[in-house]
């Protein structure tokens, strides 16, 4: 019973004879940093490491406010910044966070926010649970949900991988793209280019774009977001609120200016409770509701 006072006696008092670094350790276990609370065996501040490929040329700088060694644990980088460089000695792009770990293959695993800088100007921001950065390879993978924020876009996804070198990224699986415009689009297995500075998103798997008054369904979407038109791909079915249904395929979807115009040159099948047209090509001003079916119309109304 003594000696159990004793030592919740030394408990209580510790932290007030602790020194400066002995009190780093403490909030670091207390905000647990440290995967399992453990106290450092090493700090290292203005972290900084370059590492060389096979032909002696700088591959890539890892840089953190802090470096934090563990004994039993991955070493932890605090503020970490990660560029990468291309052949020719150029900054290819670069990686920030507010944490990340090095794992035991020597790759660094980032939490939370990552943003990314690209050699031609284009941002990224990933939000995810973590995120492996590898080093040699210059893939980035996530299994776990990813929240990708573009320019004027959010897509969230069940994971990504990324090929950084030549600005590509697959979001895997069920994956919902919102626009600040309030349109929504549903597919799978989304692919996105910004080689070149294009951006260009496409699936080919079954997609679902829904807007204000209409619900529209795909076989896949291929979107230019440079030029805003989206191409929906394949047989599309429109679904009007009034319950008006008009069947086509490959469906374009202008939205440069402000604009939500549907046009095709495709075969064309409107349906609604007094009329059944057919026609050789649509264009759809959604925001005005008016429709203008081309090219040899039939009609029967009721």
């Amino acid at each position: 019973m003594i000696i159990s006072v004793i030592w919740l006696l030394i408990a209580l008092l510790l932290p007030s004879f602790s020194t400066p670094e002995n009190k780093t350790q403490i909030s670091l276990i207390q905000n647990k940093i440290p995967p399992k609370g453990e106290a450092y065996l090493e700090k290292i501040d203005n972290f900084s490491l370059q590492e060389f490929d096979a032909k002696a040329q700088l591959s890539h700088i890892v840089k953190a406010k802090s470096y934090f060694n563990f004994k039993n644990s991955p070493a932890l980088l605090i503020e970490p910044k990660v560029v990468f460089y291309d052949e020719r000695g150029f900054k290819d792009y670069v990686l920030n966070s507010k944490r990340a770990y090095y794992t035991d293959s020597g790759e660094i695993k980032f939490k939370g926010e990552v943003g990314m800088q690209s050699s031609n100007g284009l941002n990224h921001k990933i939000n995810t649970e973590e995120l492996l950065v590898g080093i040699k390879t210059s893939d980035l993978i996530s299994k776990k949900p990813v929240t990708y924020l573009g320019e004027n876009i959010k897509i969230i996804s069940q994971g990504t991988h990324m090929h950084a070198k030549d600005d590509t990224m697959k979001l895997i699986g069920r994956t919902k793209i919102s626009q600040d415009s309030g349109q929504q689009i549903l597919t799978k297995d989304l692919y996105i280019s910004q080689y070149k500075g294009q951006k260009h998103y496409y699936s080919n798997n079954k997609t679902t774009y829904l807007a204000n008054k209409n619900t529209i369904y795909a076989s896949g979407v291929d979107m230019d977001r440079q030029k805003q038109v989206i191409q929906l791909l394949g047989k599309v079915k429109i679904v009007q609120d009034s319950g008006s249904k008009i069947t086509t395929k490959n469906l374009t979807i202008d939205q440069s200016n402000g604009l939500e115009v549907y046009r095709t040159k495709e075969k064309i099948h409107y349906q609604s409770n007094i009329a059944d047209i057919h026609a050789f090509g649509m264009n759809y001003d959604v925001i005005e509701q008016k429709i203008r079916l081309t090219g040899g119309v039939v009609g029967r109304y009721e």
